[in-house]
């Protein structure tokens, strides 16, 4: 009898951990909780050293963390809060955003969870599908303007990049919030075209190899998409070992989190659908 109660509370315990709560506009579990801090402790003695050097031990504590796709594609829109499970962008996201809190005050779970919606949506404000934002170059615009970081692929070697948006509003068939709803186009279309309107730089594959030097341990590497109307295909954070430039991220291949055993030149000149990176430098 004392076994199976045990056994029922252990249950009971991991039931709790997985189910979701709601507060507010944020989705989140026990789990996620006690992840959060978890990773806090870890930083606490590291709270004043460069954000570069932060998000690399975070990224390290989540190593083998489940790929996943899709987590966030629930309804009603919620901000999801997942350190359980990943893809490439919620995993810089969430390493980014710890190390922003770690850095606070007060670095509590609340303060977390605003930053994340500091970043994920824009101009912080959950207001639907459209308000979350999906192309990463207005990630990036909008992080800049906060003053968490800056783009430097121009300052890195980079050349100007041609970049146009247009996929999502004309592939609405490939997600199920536009699918059926014309007026979530027109809301991302004009996403798009305010996109357009901005200059972006970027680092050319065959010109990789010459500014390598030029990238640092614990930059934001965007993959820059070869398909036309997307931006960005992948992201990660630049990882030296020794000589070696590689990267830490949220495998697809590998589903889940790895440090990239192929060298970052050799990564990218086997994958014909990018054709280079863009460099993002925390502050």
């Amino acid at each position: 009898m004392k076994r199976i109660l045990i056994l029922f509370v252990a249950l009971f315990g991991l039931m709790f951990s997985a189910a979701a709560f709601e507060k507010g506009d944020a989705r989140f579990t026990q789990q996620d909780v006690e992840n959060f801090n978890t990773v806090m402790k870890l930083l606490a003695p590291d709270r004043d050293k460069p954000m570069s050097e932060l998000v690399i031990k975070v990224a390290k504590h989540f190593l083998g963390t489940p790929y996943v796709a899709g987590t966030l594609e629930q309804e009603p829109e919620r901000l999801t809060v997942n350190t359980r499970e990943t893809d490439c962008i919620l995993f810089v996201e969430m390493c980014l955003a710890m190390s922003l809190t770690a850095k606070e005050a007060e670095p509590t779970f609340e303060k977390y969870v605003d930053n994340l919606r500091q970043l994920r949506y824009r101009n912080g404000k959950v207001d639907g599908y459209t308000s979350r934002i999906h192309y990463t170059s207005e990630w990036i615009i909008q992080g800049e303007l906060r003053g968490i970081f800056r783009e430097v692929s121009r300052e890195c070697g980079g050349s100007p990049l041609d970049q146009k948006f247009f996929y999502m509003s004309t592939h609405p068939g490939s997600y199920k919030q536009l699918k059926d709803s014309p007026k979530n186009v027109e809301k991302i279309r004009a996403v798009e075209q305010n996109l357009d309107s901005w200059r972006y730089w970027y680092i050319p594959k065959a010109e990789l190899p010459k500014y390598l030097k030029n990238i640092q341990t614990g930059d934001i590497i965007g993959f820059n998409s070869a398909t036309p109307g997307l931006d960005i295909a992948h992201v990660a954070y630049a990882y030296w070992e020794g000589d070696t430039l590689t990267f830490i991220h949220a495998s697809y291949s590998e589903k889940k989190v790895v440090i990239n055993k192929t060298p970052m030149v050799d990564q990218l000149n086997a994958i014909k659908s990018q054709n280079g990176v863009r460099v993002i430098r925390l502050k």
